[in-house]
C-alpha cells in the first residue's frame, strides 16, 4: 500500500481500499468478491492509479448547463475542469483531501476549496467512510464558507458490477429522458422498461438518465456471484442517476443525489439547498451485503 491508498477490512470480510485523492474509494470486496467496480474515469484518483469505484460529489453532481447560474439576481460562472465541455460533478473528485481520522474500519476525510475564477463555491467538506459487519457507510457534509449565501448539493458517484443477470430493485415518482450535452429534458412517467419498482434486468441501451421522488431505498442483485447489496439513504436524497453506456458494460452507476442533475438552472424543487455561510448541509447512505438464497 502507499501513503495515498487506506486499507479498510474487517473480520466478516468487506475490504475497502481508499484514497485521499478526489476522496475516492479504489474497491470494494465482501469476502473477495467485488462489491464496487473500479471504472477508468477523469477523476483524480484514476489518473494516477487507473480507476475508481466510488467518489464523493460536491459540491455538486452531474452538469450544470452552459458552465453558470443565477442565484438571488447575481450571475455566476464555472470553468470547467475535465475534457467534458461543461463542468462535471463538481470539485471533490479532482483534489486531494486531507486525512482528519484513521482506524482499521473507519476514514474520515477533509477538503477546503477556495472561491476563485473557476468556481464561486467555497467550503469545507468531510467524508467519512466506515465499514460495519456487511455494510459500507460513507457520510459527506458541507459547510459554506463563501461570503454570500449559494446553492450547494452532494451526492456519491457508485460503479456496481454489470452482470448479465444483475437486477436493480427502486422505486421513484419521475423520470427525465435526456438531451443533447447529457442534460436532463422533460420529466414525466417512468417507461415500463426503466421502472425498477418489482425489480427488474437493466436495458440493454444507453443509460444516463434522472430519476426523482426516490424513497432512499435500492437493491441489487448479481445472481452470478450470488450476492446482493441493500442501498439506504437518509432524506436528503430524494434523486438518483442511473447510468451505464450498454449491456456489454462491465460496470453500471447508481448515484444517489440531493438534487436533479441541472437544478442550478432550473431550482424549482430541484433539491439544491442554499445555505449561508458558515450553513452546513450533511447526508449519508449505507450499502449493505448479503448473500442471496440459493434455489
Amino acid at each position: 500500500m502507499t501513503e495515498d491508498i487506506v486499507l479498510l477490512e474487517n473480520e466478516e470480510g468487506l475490504t475497502v481500499e481508499v484514497s485521499p485523492l478526489g476522496g475516492a474509494i479504489l474497491s470494494a470486496r465482501w469476502r473477495g468478491i467485488p462489491l464496487l467496480a473500479p471504472t477508468s474515469a477523469p477523476g483524480l484518483a484514476s489518473q494516477v492509479f487507473g480507476a475508481e469505484a466510488c467518489f464523493p460529489l460536491v459540491p455538486f453532481g452531474n452538469r450544470i448547463e452552459a458552465n453558470g447560474f443565477q442565484f438571488d439576481g447575481r450571475d455566476y460562472r464555472l470553468e470547467r475542469k475535465t475534457t467534458d465541455p461543461l463542468v462535471l460533478h463538481g470539485d471533490g473528485w479532482l483534489g486531494r483531501w486531507s486525512i482528519l481520522q484513521r482506524d482499521r474500519q473507519s476514514l474520515t476525510l477533509r477538503l477546503d476549496q477556495e472561491a476563485s475564477v473557476a468556481t464561486p463555491f467555497a467550503y469545507e467538506a468531510i467524508e467519512t467512510i466506515a465499514i460495519d459487519g456487511p455494510r459500507l457507510i460513507l457520510s459527506l457534509s458541507i459547510t459554506n464558507r463563501a461570503d454570500q449565501a449559494l446553492p450547494y448539493g452532494l451526492g456519491f458517484h457508485p460503479f456496481f458490477p454489470r452482470t448479465p443477470e444483475t437486477r436493480l430493485i427502486a422505486r421513484a415518482d419521475r423520470y427525465w429522458s435526456e438531451r443533447e450535452g447529457h442534460l436532463p429534458d422533460r420529466p414525466g412517467p417512468i417507461p415500463q422498461n426503466m421502472n425498477f419498482a418489482s425489480g427488474s434486468p437493466l436495458p440493454p441501451n444507453w443509460l444516463n438518465n434522472a430519476f426523482d421522488g426516490w424513497d432512499g431505498r435500492a437493491r441489487i442483485e448479481w445472481p452470478e456471484t450470488g450476492l446482493a447489496a441493500s442501498l439506504e439513504a437518509d432524506g436528503h436524497f430524494r434523486f438518483f442517476v442511473l447510468y451505464s453506456p450498454s449491456a456489454t458494460s462491465s460496470f453500471f452507476c447508481f448515484e444517489p443525489m440531493s438534487h436533479r442533475p441541472n437544478a442550478h438552472r432550473d431550482q424549482r424543487d430541484g433539491g439544491l439547498v442554499r445555505l449561508q455561510p458558515l450553513q452546513t448541509v450533511t447526508g449519508a447512505i449505507a450499502l449493505s451485503v448479503e448473500e442471496l438464497a440459493s434455489g
